[in-house]
Formats: structure tokens, sequence, C-alpha cells
């Protein structure tokens, strides 16, 4: 999880007697735990996404739902013990920093450490004012924080949120790497970053390392000028969420035919209904329909007509979300 590098500047730090921020923004142990013999892979009962697992609890948790259940001895499905864990989280990383540095202090900042009252503060201020070596945290460590000794910033993955399927994920790593390189070198000392990615060459990451945001925007408002992303258009998603599938494919059908009636090429780009990229959320499914254009008084129109026809969709709700903040 540490590359030799990293681990060679952290080596430095604690020498120095200076503080280090380790950033990997998933929490857990393990990102899913499967049997190695038939390929069994634990998932969520409510939602179509594998468990995490969480070793101090020694439990596997939904992170969408909430279900969580005790951790698999053997297979359900062939009654195997060869049970194995992959993916990485903050509980494993800070495993691993202790295996590696057996004599120094670490404090974690996630979810799982802050949900009493006052204790994002709590942790903050011990790592602050305790001189812990080596604060471990997801997004939370990233914003805003100064503190006064910390030399060392750690990337453990970029890529987690370079590769998610949203067309912002190269905007949202560069604003994150740049953040979370400025937790160090806040006062005299400089401060050292070090990315690891398995994408070195993006320019999310290059222009990141350089600090470089007009760089960083020229390329990404290029990309999306070809690609027809906002700001050069907008992007509306039709949500189609309900308990019965097949009545969601039926009225998602009959509202992609009616906005292929309603919206011709020059007003807009409509695309397939499709599953959302998670398909089951909270025993419901999930699908959408995506419509790249411009919002005005006649896109709307098309969009309210085409929900002729849905009017006995009992099961399903429908909904609109225009330049959704996530998608």
């Amino acid at each position: 999880m540490l590359s030799n590098r990293l681990k060679d500047e952290i080596e430095e730090n604690l020498k120095k007697k200076k503080q280090t921020i380790l950033f990997l923004n998933r929490r857990g142990y393990s990102s899913f735990v499967i049997c190695r013999d038939c390929g069994y892979t634990a998932k969520c009962k409510n939602c179509n996404i594998t468990l995490t697992y969480h070793k101090f609890e020694n439990k596997l948790k939904c992170h969408y739902c909430g279900f969580e259940m005790s951790n698999l001895q053997f297979c359900p499905e062939c009654n195997s013990k060869n049970i194995k864990y992959f993916g990485t989280g903050t509980q494993k990383l800070e495993d691993e920093v202790h295996k590696m540095f057996p004599n120094c202090s670490t404090i974690r900042m996630d979810i799982d450490t802050v949900t009493a009252k006052n204790s994002h503060e709590t942790i903050l201020n011990q790592f602050k004012n305790e001189n812990i070596d080596i604060l471990i945290g997801t997004q939370m460590v990233v914003k805003g924080h100064h503190f006064p000794n910390v030399t060392l910033v750690g990337v453990i993955s970029a890529d987690s949120s370079l590769n998610i399927e949203d067309y912002r994920a190269t905007e949202r790593t560069f604003q994150t790497l740049v953040q979370v390189a400025g937790r160090a070198g806040r006062e005299k000392e400089k401060g050292r970053v070090i990315i690891q990615t398995y994408n070195p060459d993006s320019y999310a990451v290059l222009d990141s390392k350089e600090q470089n945001y007009d760089k960083f925007y020229d390329t990404e408002i290029g990309l999306r000028k070809v690609l027809k992303y906002p700001p050069f258009c907008d992007i509306i998603l039709i949500k189609f969420a309900g308990t019965d599938l097949d009545e969601i494919v039926k009225y998602s059908n009959i509202f992609y035919r009616n906005l292929q009636k309603y919206i011709n090429g020059s007003n807009g780009m409509v695309f397939k209904p499709v599953p959302a990229p998670i398909d089951k959320i909270k025993n419901k499914f999930r699908w959408r329909i995506i419509i790249k254009g411009k919002v005005n008084s006649s896109m709307l129109k098309a969009i309210n007509m085409s929900f002729q026809g849905t009017e006995n969709a009992k099961k399903t709700s429908i909904t609109v979300d225009i330049n959704p903040n996530n998608t």
C-alpha cells in the first residue's frame, strides 16, 4: 500500500518529529470479500453492491443503506473456508502503517470514527495538540485544516476518484489533490507531497503537482467542448426507481419514445434507458435516461409532454434532475 518512496519519507518525518497525513478516500478494511474456490462475493441484500469488510468490528457493511452482517467464516455457496479480502480502506492502511512503523502513533478520521458528537473536532485537536505522528483519513482531512507541524502528505490512491463514471471525475480529482497537498508545509518548513497513482500521465495529476489551475482549466474546458459536456450543454437525468423492475423497464421505454418524438437532433441528444451504475439501492431498482442539450422552454415542454402514458405507473417514481451534482 505504501511505496518505497513514501515509506522512506514517513521514516524521515518520524526521525525529525514532524507529522504526516495519509489520504485514502475509502473507509473500511477491504472493498470486497470473495470465496477463492467458487467465486462467491458477499453482497448487500438490499443493494446491488459488494459489502465492505470492517476489521475492528469484524463485520461486513453496506455503505449505501447501512445493512451489516457478521463476517463470513465459510462460503454460504460451497462451504469453503478459502475466504479472501480484496481492495483496501483506511482501517487496512492503519494496520499497514503499524506493521511498518510499530513505534509511531496514529489517529484515523473517517465516517466510522466521527459518529459521536464533536468527535470530528476531538480527533483534529488530538492530532494537533498531542503531536500524533500520522493522521489517516478520507475526504474529511482534505479541506481547510491548518497543522503547523505537518510537512508530508501521502495520497494512497489518486485513481479512486479518477475512474468514476462522471464527467467531473478529473475536475474533482484535481481539486482534491490540490486541497490535500495544501495541508503540508503551511509554516516555515517546506512541505512534501507524494501521490501514488496508476495514471501518472493524467493531466489532473500532473497539473495538481504543478498547482497549475490555468493549465488544467484549458485542457478540461477543451475536452468538454469537444464532448459536449457542461458548460457547453446541460445534462438532464430522468430517473426511474421502484420495486417492480418490469414496470420500470416498461415506463422508461414509453418515456424514451416520447422524448424521441418531441426532441429533435438539433435540440438535444437522447440516450436509451439503461440501468444506473448501481442499479439497486435500498431494495429499489434504478434506471435512467440521459439527455444532453440546452435547457430552455421548448426542452422543458418536451420533457413534460413525455410523461404522457406513464400515468398508470403505480410502483415507479420518475424524477427529472437538471445538471445533477452527481451522475
